[in-house]
């Protein structure tokens, strides 16, 4: 080709290119509803824009994760607290400056968590086991976030076990212990798309349950209970197992435990369960007819290798969750539900789960959603305000007492053109939550501000190692850990200052108590 020839070739897709950067809309031509055609302008083409992510060296700094978590350091002694540091009444070795961000609380009401901070400090006293359930959306799964929490927490106070287990594991990610099933179990989830065929609202406190026989066709269990089949041929059996492991990504405490407790019920027949410790058979019975929440409890003098279970009958009941616990100190659950925006309680049998609550002794709430809701994207969230508001009442009314923390969500990204930039609603949701959280009196924890704010995703993805994923919405393991030290550093900053108070007070008592003996 001349060289002429070319140079008006070069000049005629310049032009071309000139043309359609005035025709194409600056917002694109939207094709499909998932895809835009979008043509640089003239400004983009001679002045690109830079890509404005914020700079969290400063936050990475102030959170290395410098207690590693190590066998011999997480060996915890049997006889509470021979550990010289754990002191109850003693501050946590926390400094104001290194949280980054702090628990915000409603401006009538700043003491909502020192029924809680109160349990804390008197469990050498009260020598019982009380309860902290963690309740998040996809960004919790895998025990993120709560394997550190958890793993902190029983180091300061005591306690051992990983908590509550479902039945089925419904995602093959890491958890605490390792579950293996055998037989027909099907697990029936009480949030995101329901099975039409469950006739009741009984979720329980992990908001599904699991039943190793079909779910009866017409009749609901509790209807069904004491009447007899009419043709006894056609009677079936049937039979399902599950085995609890230790995980070898658990740190020693999760994997010692002294109890187990089966949380079941509203079965039509009776069934056998059988226990092994191993190979060892250490239970068999055979549990009666059901219409209500039971409760199967086994005591061990050491842990087991390991926990296998044999269940056989006509009809499952349905199985809420498994326990495996210590006998005091603090239990720490993670209950992660994917897709889910938190409006779950509200749409679940009170009366179930408040008889569950109570048998757990749950003393603090975490919840952590919003993620699920930002992909829908509004000028308001008012009604999810709302309806936020009436979880946390619900929970309160089913829960006397009880402390609730609501941690917001994270930052999260789409992409426009080349850059990532947060969804312009993120900012909405999280306001919702935590007006929320401040009507009910309810403590809250800003995790969007805490990761760095405003397009403050993009650099805990691209940073190295990543801290979050590829998907611009959930953390990878060593973020979560980042972010649930922030978060703990921020819960016993508080704690530290309830303590202090509480020495204070104590003191002025003693002061006031040797002034009146001095004068009588």
């Amino acid at each position: 080709m001349k060289p002429l020839n070319i140079l008006i070739f070069i000049l005629s897709v310049f032009t071309g290119m000139l043309v359609l950067s005035f025709v194409i809309p600056k917002d694109g031509i939207k094709i499909t509803e998932d895809w835009t055609l979008h043509f640089p302008s003239i400004d983009e083409i001679l002045e690109p824009k830079h890509e404005n992510y914020v700079d969290i060296s400063d936050i990475i700094t102030q959170n290395q994760i410098l207690d590693t978590i190590k066998d011999e350091v997480n060996e915890l002694k049997s006889a509470y607290l021979i550990d010289s540091s754990l002191v109850y009444y003693k501050p946590i070795d926390i400094k104001p400056g290194e949280v980054t961000r702090k628990l915000e609380f409603p401006t009538s009401n700043k003491m909502v968590l020192n029924k809680f901070f109160k349990e804390l400090a008197n469990l050498p006293v009260s020598n019982k086991l009380i309860r902290i359930l963690h309740y998040g959306d996809s960004q919790i799964e895998a025990d993120r976030m709560t394997s550190y929490f958890r793993y902190k927490l029983q180091s300061q106070f005591g306690g051992s076990g990983p908590g509550l287990i479902p039945a089925i594991q419904p995602y093959g990610f890491l958890s605490p212990v390792v579950s293996e099933s055998a037989g027909d179990w099907k697990r029936y989830p009480g949030f995101t798309k329901r099975d039409t065929m469950v006739g009741h609202s009984r979720y329980g406190v992990l908001a599904s349950f699991s039943r190793f026989s079909p779910l009866p066709e017409k009749l609901d269990p509790v209807d069904s209970i004491g009447k007899t089949d009419s043709i006894p041929n056609n009677i079936k059996k049937y039979s399902a197992s599950l085995t609890l492991k230790h995980s070898p990504y658990a740190v020693k405490s999760v994997k010692r435990y002294t109890k187990a407790r089966l949380f079941y019920g509203y079965n039509s027949k009776p069934f056998n369960l059988k226990l092994f410790d191993g190979e060892e058979l250490i239970s068999d019975n055979t549990l009666i007819p059901s219409e209500s929440l039971q409760v199967k409890k086994w005591k061990f003098a050491n842990t087991p290798s390991y926990l296998h279970l044999e269940f056989n009958g006509e009809d499952s009941p349905d199985i809420y969750a498994m326990a495996l616990d210590g006998n005091r100190g603090i239990a720490v659950d993670n209950i992660a539900l994917r897709g889910s925006g938190g409006l779950i309680f509200t749409n679940s049998s009170n009366s179930l789960l408040a008889s569950i609550y109570q048998h757990l002794n749950v003393k603090l709430i975490i919840l952590q959603f919003g993620g699920n809701i930002t992909p829908h994207i509004l000028e308001n969230y008012n009604y999810y305000e709302r309806s936020f508001y009436r979880q946390l009442t619900t929970l309160k009314k089913l829960i006397p007492g009880v402390s609730i923390i609501v941690i917001g969500l994270a930052d999260m990204s789409l992409k426009e053109k080349d850059t990532y930039v947060s969804y312009p609603n993120v900012t909405l949701i999280r306001d919702a939550l935590k007006s929320a959280s401040f009507k009910a009196d309810c403590a809250f924890w800003d995790m969007y501000e805490a990761m760095g704010g405003e397009n403050s995703m993009p650099s805990w993805v691209f940073s190295e190692p990543a801290l979050a994923e590829k998907d611009f919405i959930h953390f990878t393991v060593g973020g979560s850990k980042i972010i649930a030290q922030m978060f703990y550093r921020a819960l016993m900053l508080e704690y530290n200052s309830y303590i202090k108070k509480q020495n204070k007070l104590k003191k002025k008592d003693e002061e006031r108590a040797q002034y009146s003996h001095n004068n009588n």
